[in-house]
This record gives C-alpha cells, sequence and structure tokens, in this order.
C-alpha cells in the first residue's frame, strides 16, 4: 500500500495519544470535503459494489464473460461464517454471493497488507468453502432425517466429498508478492504447472499496478477498477453511460451519504490507518534490532581480532564497547 491517503486526515504516529473517537469526528469532516467515499475502505467498498446488480456487472468483468456464458443472477448471502474447531472461530467477510449456476464468490477489499496475509487469504478461503458446501448441501439434500431411506443416503454418500466452485476475489491496494502484473489467477499446481482442480482459484488485484489511463479502458473490468482506484480522490467520475455504474457512483456521493456510513468509512479509515502505523513501527523497530545485531557482530569480530593480537583486556573494551566479561567470553 503506498502511503498516500487521497487528502484525508493523515494519522501518524504522533497522534497515538488522542481518542478514537475524536479522530472519526475528524475524519468526518475531512470525507465531506470530498465529492466521493473511498470504495478502498470496508463501508465504501460495501456501498458501492454489495448490490446485486452491481456485483453481478463486476463478476461479468472479472470473468470477462460473453453471451454464452454470462452469469445471469447472483444473491448476496450473509457475510459472517462460523467455523467450529472445536471452539467457534468466526469469520467475517466483505461480500459473499452466490450465482445463479451455482458459482460461490467471496470478494473482498484489502487497503492494508496484513501479516501472514497469503496465510489469512488461504485460511478463510477455507471457512468460506466449508460454509459453501453445507449451503450446497442443504439445497441439493434438504435436512439430513433419521428415517432416510437407504437408497437417499447412498446417493447423499455419492456427493459427500463434493464441493461448488467457490472463487476468492481479493483487490489489494498494495503490491501482491509474486505478482508482475495488475490481475493474477492462482490455483492448486503441481510441479509442472498442472492445476489441480478448477473448482478452487484465487482472483488477486493489485491497484498499485493498475495504470490504465480513461483512454486504456477497454472491458467492464477495466472500468471497475478503474472506478475503485481513482473514486476517492476525484472530482468527477465517469458512468459509462451504464446505469448499474451510474447507480454504484451515486452510492459514493458524499452529499447523499447517511450519517451512519460517513461514520462507519471514518471508523474504517481511522482503524486502516492505526494499522499502518502500527505495521510501520514494528519495521522500524526491526530495523533497529537487525543494525544492533550487525553492529554488535562487529564489535565482537574486532575484540576477537584484537585479543589474537595479545591487546590488553582494557584496551579492548574501548576499542569495541563491550563489557570486559564479553571480552573474557570470546
Amino acid at each position: 500500500m503506498t502511503s498516500e491517503n487521497n487528502g484525508i486526515l493523515p494519522i501518524n504516529l504522533v497522534n497515538r495519544n488522542l481518542s478514537h473517537e475524536f479522530l472519526v469526528e475528524k475524519t468526518v469532516e475531512e470525507i465531506k470535503k470530498h465529492k466521493y467515499i473511498n470504495p478502498l475502505y470496508d463501508a465504501g467498498f460495501k456501498a458501492f459494489l454489495s448490490d446485486e446488480h452491481t456485483l453481478l456487472s463486476f463478476l461479468n468483468g472479472v470473468f470477462q464473460t460473453d453471451e454464452r456464458n454470462r452469469i445471469e443472477s447472483v444473491v448476496i448471502k450473509n457475510t459472517e461464517i462460523n467455523i467450529i474447531f472445536p471452539a467457534v472461530k468466526q469469520f467475517r467477510l466483505d461480500i459473499r454471493a452466490t450465482t445463479s449456476n451455482g458459482l460461490c464468490f467471496n470478494v473482498e477489499m484489502q487497503k492494508a497488507r496484513p501479516d501472514y496475509f497469503v496465510d489469512r487469504v488461504l485460511l478463510q478461503h477455507s471457512a468460506f468453502v466449508l460454509q459453501s458446501k453445507y449451503e450446497w448441501d442443504q439445497i441439493n439434500f434438504g435436512q439430513l432425517s433419521v428415517d432416510i431411506s437407504d437408497e437417499e443416503r447412498a446417493k447423499r454418500e455419492v456427493h459427500r466429498y463434493e464441493i461448488p466452485p467457490t472463487y476468492a476475489i481479493w483487490i489489494c491496494d498494495f503490491p501482491v508478492g509474486k505478482q508482475n502484473d495488475f490481475r493474477g489467477t492462482w490455483a492448486v499446481r503441481n510441479e509442472k504447472g498442472l492445476t489441480l482442480s478448477e473448482k478452487i482459484k484465487y482472483i488477486m488485484y493489485d491497484l498499485t499496478k493498475f495504470t490504465k489511463t480513461f483512454e486504456d479502458l477497454k472491458n467492464d473490468e477495466d472500468r471497475w477498477l478503474y472506478l475503485l482506484k481513482h473514486a476517492g480522490s476525484a472530482e468527477n467520475l465517469p458512468d459509462f453511460n451504464d446505469d448499474v455504474i451510474a447507480k454504484a457512483i451515486n452510492r459514493l456521493l458524499v452529499n447523499k451519504a447517511s450519517d451512519k456510513l460517513l461514520k462507519e468509512q471514518a471508523d474504517d479509515m481511522v482503524f486502516t490507518e492505526e494499522q499502518l502505523d502500527r505495521m510501520a513501527l514494528a519495521r522500524v523497530r526491526a530495523r533497529a534490532i537487525v543494525l544492533a545485531e550487525g553492529e554488535q557482530k562487529k564489535a565482537r569480530e574486532m575484540a576477537r581480532a584484537l585479543k589474537t593480537m595479545d591487546v590488553p583486556i582494557e584496551k579492548i573494551v574501548a576499542a569495541s564497547g563491550l563489557t570486559q566479561a564479553e571480552v573474557e567470553a570470546l
């Protein structure tokens, strides 16, 4: 993620003594100076895409469908998933949906790169697959009855491990490792590049590599990514003469946003900036530790060399900065 915050209130280490509520209030004031709510934060993202007509257009853009294989309809599902490990672990997804032809999607917006990002993608998708499998079983077989027939039981057993196609779509506002283009489609493959299954795929968007100008936009995928990337700083957004896009843009207008949406957006922004501060501080501390360890190593090497030359201990201590005990232990 870049350090640019599109003119929104910067929150840095100096602000740590300020209350979260105060920062939210100030951020709401800053949001009101802009025309559009930034969809790269959680609340804005959901306001922008969490509509079935909008999501349908976005997904058809992602998969670049034509009239023959176009996704015809989509149903947005509850975004909370509870998995028992044995303890209940809750996963809260940004957008979760199923299509008319049985595809399952999880669409995520990630403004800041968290620790163990790839692990998070894999773990969250595992929970998503389990939830999708459970719902797929319910649709196809219903609740398991105590007096189920042998024929029905056999039918269920055949499909015991069958899963529906599940796709994770991650839109990242930071560089995605091992990915050279703005889009990468990932799957489980062997050493020869053969895909184990077409049913589980990860589509990763790296907005830092999406550099297309308005004139470069060729399809719906380009148009949706362009809007996502530029809405937070734009004075005017193009609707491409598309009613669905026009309505999605209208939901981002600050002067039409509810107080609830503005507060949720500000809260997400403050939380993200605080998270970035913690990550930056951790990197500074890690670098200081590495540098200190490097200096210690150099000091020990110098002291060891001086000892082989029979230099007096007190002079080695003065030259190296080590203690007498450390020098004697070498």
